[in-house]
């Protein structure tokens, strides 16, 4: 994957002292360097939020976005220090090893009793290698995680994290399979979070079609958990997921966040043993079959971008709903290439040369003193005996040696080749 750039500094603006330099953080608000290196939130850039992206530009520009919506473009000398991101250093670390120190975030800490409850909720989880006969195919929709807060006549909204997650459920669908039958279980709801941003929720509002009071009494989290464990876990069928990294560590933290509202039943169903399958690590089993040398590698492919492969469309992409119903379709078009023996190719080898023929229409040569029948159509290859039929027929050189591709000269010396041994013999 390409390295992103997760922190730049700008210079100070008319020379001012270092202090004063800007500094931008992926996830972060803008913030200004004190003299001990600590970085502070930029009172002037408040309403900016949190930058969520920091690219270059084709004119060698730095482009800052932010969550408002704001974007500042700043030209390569204005830029007196960034670096990406890296796989064994996090952005507190990485940024310490540049000097910096992060401000302080509106981060909810994770507890010791939230650690108790993340570990209850599916304790013991069993990898599938094989799809099983009977399973429902789970997929979420995420809504990433904010503070709102008022200054001034402003509502500045900042990225925040919930027990040590910045995005939670938004969408939750599942339907349950026995190999291409569809089994009596439908489940597609919606979970509001005071920490969605309000498009979010308008998006909620817009694919359910409810009124803003009716979605938010459905879309109540505990009401709709409970409906989950009663209706789904319940029958303790295995969950399919096209990519569990995501979706069942944030189905865990949901579970785990309103854990203290559940029944005991229902908090016994969430520690019973549950059974997953991955759809994305399958499609690499299938594609690294014929892989002799990597059989481990994964390839990341997004789950409509397989779908397209297999000639499958969806037409709601990025709809829990939808997506899961794609899934299954994915997953056993799959199985069946799995099941299918492979083709073993073999040394390739040099084709057979086919001489081109020619199929004779309008006017036909006289045979014999008879009209070739115009059903009966003669293929002719360009040989001395055919040009000598073709002559004896009224055919001029030139015309002959048009309809062959040839010389005028290789015509007329064929025949004159041909005619010399007709006579000699």
């Amino acid at each position: 994957m390409t390295a992103r750039i997760v922190f730049a500094e700008r210079r100070a603006l008319d020379k001012l002292p270092q202090e004063n330099h800007f500094v931008y953080i992926v996830d972060y608000p803008i913030c200004q360097v004190d003299q001990s290196g600590q970085l502070l939130v930029a009172k002037n850039y408040a309403s900016w939020g949190e930058i969520t992206q920091i690219t270059i530009d084709e004119h060698q520009r730095f482009v800052i976005a932010s969550t408002s919506g704001h974007s500042l473009t700043l030209g390569a000398k204005k830029i007196v220090n960034y670096d990406t991101d890296a796989e064994t250093l996090s952005v507190t670390a990485l940024l310490k090893a540049n000097g910096y120190s992060l401000p302080v975030t509106t981060a909810q800490p994770i507890t010791d009793a939230f650690k108790a409850q993340l570990a209850a909720v599916f304790p013991t989880i069993e990898t599938l290698t094989e799809i099983p006969e009977k399973y429902a195919v789970i997929d979420c929709e995420f809504g990433v995680l904010f503070e709102t807060q008022r200054q001034g006549d402003s509502i500045v909204q900042r990225r925040t994290t919930v027990y040590g997650e910045k995005a939670g459920i938004f969408q939750l669908a599942v339907l349950g399979y026995a190999g291409n039958q569809a089994l009596d279980l439908f489940f597609n709801h919606y979970l509001d979070n005071p920490n969605f941003s309000a498009e979010i929720k308008l998006r909620g509002l817009k694919e359910t079609k409810l009124t803003l009071v009716a979605y938010e009494l459905q879309t109540d989290p505990v009401t709709v958990l409970k409906t989950f464990i009663h209706e789904v876990l319940a029958r303790r069928l295995p969950l399919v997921f096209w990519d569990k990294s995501n979706d069942l560590r944030l189905l865990q933290h949901t579970l785990a966040v309103n854990f203290d509202a559940f029944s005991t039943s229902e908090q016994e169903l969430l520690g019973a043993k549950l059974a997953v399958f991955d759809g994305s690590i399958y499609t690499n089993q299938v594609i690294n079959r014929s892989n002799h040398r990597k059989k481990d590698t994964h390839h990341y492919l997004p789950l409509n971008g397989v779908a397209g492969l297999l000639n499958i469309f969806n037409p709601h992409q990025h709809n829990a709903l939808w997506d899961a119903q794609t899934t299954h379709c994915v997953v056993n078009a799959l199985a069946k290439i799995q099941q299918t023996e492979p083709l073993v190719l073999t040394r390739p080898q040099a084709g057979i040369r086919v001489e081109p023929v020619e199929k004779i229409t309008g006017e036909q040569p006289q045979l014999d003193g008879q009209q070739l029948k115009p059903s009966q159509p003669q293929m002719l290859v360009p040989t001395p005996a055919t040009f000598c039929q073709l002559r004896t027929s009224g055919k001029t050189y030139r015309e002959i040696a048009q309809r062959f591709g040839v010389s005028t000269s290789t015509v007329w010396r064929a025949v004159k080749r041909q005619t010399k041994s007709a006579i000699t013999n």
